[in-house]
């Protein structure tokens, strides 16, 4: 009796981040795919030494939720100039 093999269909991480996009409603990168693949919250296969591909069922049911609306980094990259008088008598 011939043992059953799980069929998985193999899609490019641009693909992914395109799926995941469209299921979550904010853009997530192609970048993202490769972290949370590495992270091995998804399945992949090494095609060669610089490609991957990741499992279509794996990203459709994953879920990727914001998580801030940036604005630590707007004020962090703020420019810094001179102080206020209220500022310098603090």
């Amino acid at each position: 009796m011939a043992l059953k093999q799980k069929i998985v269909e193999w899609i490019t991480s641009k693909e992914a981040a395109a799926i995941l996009t469209k299921n979550s409603g904010h853009i997530v990168s192609d970048a993202y795919v490769r972290r949370i693949g590495l992270a091995g919250k998804i399945e992949t296969t090494q095609i060669d030494a610089r490609t991957k591909l990741y499992s279509k069922a794996d990203i459709e049911a994953y879920t990727v939720q914001k998580r801030g609306t940036g604005e630590v980094r707007r004020i962090a990259r703020a420019p810094r100039g001179k102080k206020t008088q209220e500022e310098a008598l603090v």
